[in-house]
């Protein structure tokens, strides 16, 4: 590299950078080298010199103002800039005869003659600065003066090298003393203790230095003795998280736990036979209040993962009992090992004495192994002689009972569960679950004796269970009233079709899973004494909303089809108006038709809303009539409805089915109505009733079905 590169080399700088705070705080020592070469070189003047981008003259012998200050110029105006240039020992011994150096400012300006320069290599290599000599006569350079020189700068650069050493062990000893971390030294395989900084001191003691360690920290465990050993023996780094440690602390009576991150590193040293240098180094830094606010957001997190399942679990079902045991097995492992919910016969005033006996259903219980199960019972009477149901009553709040483990409790001998509290139960919470501001119910929770008790954390989440039990009950004794309601509404409106002569009419409805209450239906009433109106439809919804709307449109449309002698289409369309003027449903299909008989056989006239066609079933095979199109019943004004007329031979059979006969998840609509077809076909030759039958046996369960089937028969 040539020389002006290397005088701005980023490695080189950084090297000199390391060693130049220290050499000028070391200008005693290099001071005396100075003049030790002044000596030996028998020469009035020596100067040790670092160079990074300018000289620093660190080290001097001989040489007085303004001279010091102008041997500090730019680099090149001096004899030093030039050996270090030339990045090898440069001897000068009469610069007014060397045409190099007959005009240097050193000899014109300073008078010196003569010059001895060697420059300073670090370790790595990097030329950091020069040691010289000066005279101002010329004279000659003995061979044992230029040894003596090169010498002399190796001792140079040892003595910054050693300087440059303790700078950083005080800068190391001073960044351990200030740390945080407890940081201690040890040496040799008895562990002397060497060094430990006030951090450690705070958190151990402060040990005997030059003591064994077993000695000087008896309170440590034998563990933390075989680990050192292992490191020093090995030379590895042992490194541990959160580990916990219990002992009797400074300033502390009693021994608690804690938590430490620590490491071990073996420090390598010479051993001779007097001393063992290698060593151990051992930092730890305490964790205890992360662990601890770790282990109580975990536990806080499963908490309210349990809460998220409880009210899962209230989701699942609108059957009270069935959402209130789903309940109880919630909690149980996971906040208890026993617990059940009794429900009240007569729902009571929070806060005060309830009338007794109180009367109560057993509805849930669950239980770890081991735990016997009282069975669920109703008709269970309380007498308030401290039973927990009076007791939650009265409180009406969380109430906290410990249990003898001597004896079951006196009420339990009248309630059915002296077995269970012979198994070692011995920590009873109870809660009362309110509705509408009375108490409906009461939960019920157990530990064992082997078990920590409840937390705050954990009773906060038992009272939140017990609100998760009355959110679930008022929503599903509300739920139980509506469903009522509405069944009694969708029976009332799904009669048993007309007998009509010449026709044999059969019809089934299947709700959605156990909903019951639904958007489906099908009628079928007298028009005129020949004819007869068919209706199969399909209001969105499965709830008391969508029979509702059913009621609405089933009556509306008989109205409709009674008023006047309109055609199917303009029958639907009539009634799409009125949908569209009452907002009576935002969606819903619907297949409006009649049967007439005219002289020998039936016609068929018919209109859809966006409806399912009809199937045809006749000796030849079974037809889907898709002869007629049509907009389903929306919120919107639709284009006008057509319609279509078939005549239909005696021993045919129409049927007419909502979609949930049809859709499958996954399946294509045309694949499941030509199976649709091939069902109906196979069952040809069936009676009417059992053909309907047949058609649900294996149709899916995720939604409402109505199905309406007529055989023609000669009147």
């Amino acid at each position: 590299m040539p020389a002006r590169e290397l005088l701005v080399d980023p490695g080189r700088l950084a090297a000199v950078a390391a060693v130049l705070q220290v050499a000028k705080a070391s200008q005693e020592a290099l001071d005396r080298l100075a003049e030790l070469a002044a000596i030996v070189m028998d020469a009035p003047i020596a100067l040790v010199n670092v160079i990074d981008t300018q000289p620093h003259l660190v080290g001097q012998f001989g040489i007085t103002e303004p001279f010091a200050t102008y041997w500090q110029t730019e680099v090149g105006a001096n004899f030093c800039h030039s050996c270090w240039f030339v990045d090898q020992p440069l001897y000068v011994e009469d610069a007014t005869e060397d045409p190099s150096f007959a005009d240097h400012p050193d000899g014109t300006q300073l008078g010196f003659a003569a010059y001895a320069g060697c420059p300073l290599r670090d370790p790595d290599g990097h030329v950091i600065g020069t040691l010289c000599a000066v005279d101002t006569r010329p004279r000659r350079w003995r061979r044992v003066d230029r040894r003596a020189l090169e010498a002399l700068a190796t001792s140079v650069v040892n003595e910054l090298a050693l300087h440059q050493d303790i700078d950083r062990r005080g800068r190391l000893l001073d960044a351990f003393a200030a740390a945080p971390a407890a940081i201690a030294v040890t040496r040799g395989p008895r562990h002397l203790v060497e060094y430990c900084n006030p951090a450690y001191r705070a958190l151990f003691g402060t040990p005997p230095l030059e003591m064994p360690a077993r000695q000087a920290l008896p309170a440590l465990p034998d563990e933390f003795f075989s680990l050192l050993d292992r490191v020093l023996a090995d030379g590895d780094v042992y490194r541990r998280t959160e580990a916990p440690l219990t002992m009797t602390w400074p300033g502390e009576k009693d021994p608690r736990e804690r938590f430490f991150d620590f490491s071990y590193s073996a420090i390598a040293g010479t051993a001779d036979e007097e001393v063992d240098h290698r060593g151990v180094l051992m930092v730890a830094v305490e964790v205890t209040d992360r662990v601890l606010a770790r282990v109580e957001l975990e536990r806080h997190a499963r908490r309210q993962e349990l809460l998220a399942r409880a009210s899962d679990a209230l989701n699942r079902s609108l059957d009270p009992t069935a959402e209130l045991q789903a309940l109880a097995h919630v909690v149980v492992p996971e906040l208890a090992d026993f617990s059940t919910v009794h429900l009240l016969a007569r729902p009571a005033v929070p806060g005060v004495d309830p009338p007794l006996p109180v009367v109560t259903d057993r509805v849930a219980v669950a239980g770890a192994a081991g735990v016997v199960l009282p069975p669920k019972v109703t008709g269970l009477r309380w007498y308030g002689h401290g039973d927990p149901i009076t007791a939650a009553i009265r409180q009406g709040d969380l109430v906290d009972q410990p249990l003898s483990g001597a004896e079951p409790p006196e009420w339990s001998h009248n309630t059915g569960s002296v077995a269970t509290f012979r198994g070692g139960l011995r920590h009873l919470v109870v809660g009362p679950v309110l509705v509408d501001g009375l108490v409906v119910a009461v939960v019920s929770f157990a530990l064992l004796a082997d078990r920590p008790l409840w937390s705050d954390d954990d009773l906060h989440a038992l009272g939140q269970i017990a609100r998760y039990a009355g959110i679930a009950l008022e929503h599903g004794l509300s739920y139980q009233a509506t469903r009522e309601s509405a069944l009694v509404l969708q029976r009332s409106l799904l009669v048993e079709p007309p007998p009509v002569r010449g026709l044999q009419i059969s019809a089934r409805y299947r709700p959605a899973g156990r909903d019951e209450v639904g958007g489906d239906w099908y009628d079928a009433f007298p028009r005129r004494s020949n004819q007869i109106a068919l209706v199969i439809g399909d209001v969105v919804g499965h709830d008391i909303t969508a029979a509702a709307a059913m009621g609405q449109l089933s009556a509306t449309l008989r109205a409709l089809a009674l008023d006047r002698d309109d055609g199917p289409g303009a029958i639907l369309d009539r009634l799409a108006a009125i949908n569209v003027r009452l907002n009576i449903t935002p969606f819903a299909t619907l297949l409006f038709g009649t049967l007439t008989w005219i002289e020998d056989h039936w016609v068929m006239r018919w209109a859809s809303a966006g409806h399912p066609p009809p199937l045809l079933l006749t000796s030849g095979g079974v037809q889907l009539l898709q002869r007629v199109r049509g907009t389903a019943l929306v919120t919107t004004k639709t284009p006008p409805r057509g319609e279509a007329q078939i005549s239909v031979v005696a021993g045919s059979t129409l049927l007419l089915y909502t979609d949930g006969l049809i859709e499958r998840r996954g399946r294509d609509l045309t694949d499941n109505l030509n199976a649709l077809m091939a069902r109906v076909a196979a069952s040809q030759h069936r009676v009417i009733e059992q053909l309907c039958d047949d058609l649900l046996v294996d149709a899916p369960t995720d939604d409402d079905i109505a199905v309406l089937a007529i055989r023609l028969a000669d009147r």
